[in-house]
């Protein structure tokens, strides 16, 4: 089987290109200077593939100036409209395309499954709409699968290890007012569940990629602290934040309560539901 992953250098990327690669699939990764050469040299790393998975975009968590902001609108809205142009140029198409969203897209109070729910329209859930629109029109080329990714732990990138130094150096605690929910999910999880799309291909084509169990920040924050047995003492401020992250820091200061309703109604099965086992098996020697 052959696998054309763009945005295959960063941590879920490099977790799905090992993983498939340890079991004999050939994978072609697609990096930001194949963007820059244009629709047909995109067309041409694609053609042959039997599935595409699209990951690219600029990290969330980082001050928000205005061209900051223009990258992470261009590393998902532009990259993203250069696959789907370049699926159209393609000849011998994949058996479906797999777009990265995020659950950044619904908005911060309610409980959001794929079905019910309510999109937040500020920048962070105006990017996540038009991002999943670009994937979208690829759709009269193959099947497109959403993907709408919470915080995904892993021990060796993603958030995690940003979130446990603080607390590995006796000064761990919440953020905030810690009341501000985060859906996450355990890489092992997320990768099974892209393998698992591709073997079932399912009639829905949206997926919460986030664990059953998503907890509040404060509630996180406790978790960790027992799990590498420090103290859950301190609270970085809000204001604090918002001077460190400007409009940035709404990506730690708010978050979204989502339930991964499609992907456990289609029968997939978490290996780690809820953070406690998630966290001790990312965190303890």
């Amino acid at each position: 089987m052959r696998i054309a992953i763009s945005g295959h250098t960063g941590f879920i990327g490099t977790h799905l290109k090992e993983h498939f690669a340890s079991q004999g699939h050939e994978i072609t990764g697609i990096g930001r200077e194949d963007f820059k050469m244009g629709t047909g040299h995109l067309a041409s790393l694609i053609a042959g593939s039997d599935f595409l998975i699209n990951l690219a975009g600029a990290p969330i968590i980082k001050r928000w100036t205005k061209s900051y902001s223009k990258k992470l609108w261009d590393s998902r809205i532009v990259t993203t409209r250069l696959l789907a142009d370049a699926l159209a140029e393609t000849r011998d198409r994949p058996k479906a395309f797999f777009s990265a969203s995020a659950v950044g897209i619904y908005a911060n109070q309610g409980i959001h499954t794929e079905e019910e729910n309510t999109f937040d329209e500020d920048f962070l859930g105006i990017l996540c709409q038009r991002w999943e629109e670009e994937a979208l029109r690829a759709r009269i080329h193959c099947p497109v699968y959403i993907i709408r990714t919470g915080i995904i732990l892993g021990k060796d990138g993603g958030a995690l290890p940003q979130m446990a130094l603080p607390f590995k150096l006796y000064v761990g605690g919440k953020l905030g007012n810690g009341k501000q929910m985060t859906s996450w999910m355990h890489i092992h999880d997320y990768v099974k569940a892209m393998e698992w799309l591709m073997e079932s291909l399912p009639k829905n084509n949206i997926f919460n990629f986030t664990a059953p169990v998503p907890v509040s920040n404060a509630e996180f924050s406790s978790v960790l602290a027992q799990t590498l047995n420090r103290p859950n003492l301190f609270t970085v401020p809000g204001f604090a934040l918002r001077l460190l992250y400007g409009e940035g820091s709404v990506a730690l200061l708010e978050g979204q309560h989502v339930l991964p309703k499609n992907l456990q109604e289609e029968g997939f099965t978490f290996q780690f539901p809820e953070l406690k086992g998630a966290l001790e098996d990312l965190l303890q020697e």
